[in-house]
Parts: structure tokens; sequence; C-alpha cells
């Protein structure tokens, strides 16, 4: 276990000791804030697509304010080219060194916040959000009541269901306002040059939503000779696996992509195959079709939304020939 993830646990046992020493809890909710914190810090690119439906939000609610997110600064570059200003966390540099945590402590006070909206994970608590919530400033303090909220927060919502859209309960959390616009699925914005007649596929996932490999090069022999297929990969591990797949097959092997170049690329796609992971969350983003792989049964949480789009469980993976024929009648 990390030393996260440590933290995490200790901070869970300990919360119902901790709210005596925080601020004194008020519910306190300025009606038209000028300067609002919305904060996000885990590594995850597809949490941060998920993200954009209560930025949007929260930019057409209160056009006026000044909106800043704090988020990783593995990803913040997806952010930043959808016009957000983005204050960036480097979790290991600052653990490596206390003073850049301080620094970026002192950077987020100077700013006055009116809000900070902690929008990590809606169904369990979040020290590392809960601190930043508190360490901002921020007069109002705004997330889900997960069960540990109690003294960290001036406002919660409710904690969604758990058959929401991920994208969706996180929206929620600007609930706290009067004339709150409804959720739409994310969107991301990108330089439309057209539709290329290309399929992409992408290998990798994380942990248990990895797609085995036999079954990927199953479904990759089953389509490549109908289907013209791009591969996408994150890791060098997944590379590897890419470069096998083209050693194999007549497919087309991606160079290592920025994230804004992988928005790009995938927006000019016909149709995305991909398991549960980050690049899943863009396609969808940008209306491109997904033919989505879960090993988790979690699909209504985190299914893809775009037009087209299918997705199919199996915990050993879904079928190659099941996907095989719903990659070849959507192409």
């Amino acid at each position: 276990m990390t030393f996260v993830k440590h933290l995490e646990r200790w901070g869970r046992k300990r919360t119902a000791a901790i709210p005596g020493a925080l601020p004194d809890r008020e519910e306190v909710l300025p009606s038209d804030p000028s300067r609002i914190l919305v904060i996000r810090t885990d590594n995850r690119l597809g949490n941060l697509v998920l993200l954009e439906p209560l930025l949007r939000s929260v930019r057409n609610r209160f056009p006026r304010a000044e909106l800043d997110i704090l988020a990783s600064d593995v990803f913040s570059e997806l952010l930043e080219y959808q016009g957000y200003n983005v204050i960036e966390m480097d979790k290991k540099g600052q653990i490596r060194n206390p003073a850049r945590f301080v620094s970026l402590i002192r950077k987020l006070r100077s700013r006055s916040y009116d809000v900070a909206i902690d929008a990590a994970h809606p169904h369990s608590f979040s020290l590392s959000g809960a601190i930043g919530t508190v360490l901002s400033g921020a007069g109002c303090r705004i997330s889900t009541d997960a069960g540990d909220s109690s003294g960290w927060y001036t406002n919660t919502v409710a904690e969604p269901p758990f058959d929401w859209h991920e994208s969706r309960a996180l929206h929620s959390l600007g609930s706290v306002w009067d004339r709150w616009p409804a959720w739409s699925p994310p969107e991301l914005h990108f330089s439309d040059k057209g539709k290329r007649d290309t399929a992409g596929l992408h290998v990798g996932a994380s942990g248990d939503k990895k797609y085995p490999l036999e079954l990927l090069e199953d479904i990759v022999d089953r389509i490549c000779r109908k289907v013209i297929l791009e591969i996408y990969w994150g890791s060098e591990e997944e590379r590897e696996i890419a470069l096998y797949l083209r050693s194999r097959h007549p497919v087309a092997v991606m160079p290592e992509l920025s994230v804004v170049e992988l928005i790009e690329r995938i927006a000019g796609l016909r149709l995305f195959i991909t398991s549960d992971n980050g690049p899943m969350h863009i396609a969808s983003a940008v209306s491109v079709p997904v033919i989505a792989l879960f090993r988790i049964d979690n699909m209504k949480r985190f299914a893809p939304l775009s037009e087209g789009s299918k997705t199919f469980f199996a915990k050993e993976g879904p079928r190659p020939e099941i996907i095989a024929a719903a990659v070849l009648e959507a192409y």
C-alpha cells in the first residue's frame, strides 16, 4: 500500500475527531461567487473528462466568475486545451519537497476563493480532497455527503445513486445552487478535420479492467482485413502489445501521443474499440462511437455515452466473436 493510501486510511479513521479543529461549519453559499476552485487531483485521464459537465455548468451558471481547477500535473493538458485555468499539483514532487506543497497552498490562499468544490470520488471520502478544500481558504466548501464529510465542508449534496453516470454524479455537486443547469454528457472541443475511414483500438487499461491479450488478438484477426485499424497505447507495456499485434496483422501502430494529439487523433475516427480507460471517455466526449469492453460490472457509471456506442461485459472479457460482429456492423 502506498504512502498516500495509508494517509487516506488514517484520515478516514480520524475524521470524527477533526471537525472541532476546523473553521466553524456555516451554511454559507454565495449567490454570485467571483472566484471558484474545483479540486480533482488523482492521476486518471478519464476522471478529468468526466468532470467536464460540472466545469461547463459552473461557467454557464456563473459566467463572470473566475474558475480554477486544481488538478494533477499528469493530465492537466486536457483541461488547459479546453480553455480552463489549471493549477497543477505534483504529488510526488511535493512529497519529496514539502516546501513545494506549502508554496501551492500559499498560491491557493492568495486567490481568495469564495467557493471550493471537492470533485473527488462521489461515493467515498477523499482526505486529499477534503484537505485541499480547507487549505484553499474558501469560505464555502462543497462536497458529496459520502459519510465522513461532517465538519470538512460547509455545504454538501446527497450521495448520488450508484446507477448514475459518474459525470452526472460529479455534476450534481453544483445542485446546491438554484437554477443549476441540467446535466448533459461530457463534451471535448477539438479541431474538426473530418473523419478518416479508420477504426481505433486501444490495447490498455488499468488493473482488472485490462482485456486479455489472447482475446484482443482474436478480435484483431477477425476484423483487420475488413477494417482499416489503428492501434493506440499509453505505457511501454502497452506499446509492446501494439507492436506484437502489428508483427502478426496488417495494422498501424500510433506513435507516442500527447493528450492533445490523442484527442485530435481519436476525434477523426469512425469507431473506437477499447477497454474502460481514459481514451474511451475521450472518444465518447468527441462523439465517436465506442465498442467498450468491460470486465467490471460498473457500466452504468462509466459507459461511453456517444451516439452509436455499445457496451459489452464479461468478467473474463467479452467474447471476440461478439465484439468483431459489433465492430463490422458499426464500421
